[in-house]
């Protein structure tokens, strides 16, 4: 797309949630979200900001509704990882998975790999405790012996 029109299209949706009275509720936030992401692919760190001015929510509350509505990419064309965090995961490693995954992507505090190639982000129960510990990859679960080597199973992701 044009980046002029992008921009123009952009400046256009702020304007119209700008002058929303229930801007900061989360059914504006998340409609908010998701016309950046129909405009430009995604909601990266600078559209974000712009959220978080015009809504006048919080940084805690707009990272809650990131979590809760995985559709919404926070970069483009990521591979998304979802790192089980539930008790039988746990008790099977899954803490140990979740932080070489970490050092393996260098993920980010806003949970972007240093290549910008993975999203990773945690939830508490993936409801697969019989496979644990569990990885689930752009919606792909991935259990047990495909996670012993972390290195192979991302290659084989990145393709």
């Amino acid at each position: 797309m044009n980046h002029d029109l992008q921009k123009e299209q952009l400046d256009e949706i702020f304007t119209y949630y700008s002058g929303q009275k229930d801007r900061h509720t989360q059914e504006m936030v998340v409609a908010l979200l998701r016309e950046i992401q129909e405009v430009q692919g995604c909601v990266d760190g600078k559209a974000r900001e712009k959220v978080l001015e015009i809504t006048g929510v919080g940084e805690g509350f707009l990272k809650t509704i990131l979590r809760l509505h995985p559709s919404i990419k926070e970069a483009a064309n990521l591979h998304e990882i979802i790192a089980c965090t539930g008790e039988w995961c746990g008790k099977k490693n899954g803490m140990e998975i979740l932080s070489n995954l970490r050092k393996e992507l260098g993920i980010a505090k806003d949970g972007i790999s240093r290549d910008g190639q993975f999203c990773l982000r945690t939830q508490n129960c993936l409801k697969q405790c019989k496979t644990s510990p569990n990885l689930m990859i752009d919606g792909v679960l991935y259990s047990g012996e495909k996670l012993k080597n972390l290195k192979k199973l991302l290659d084989e992701v990145r393709g």
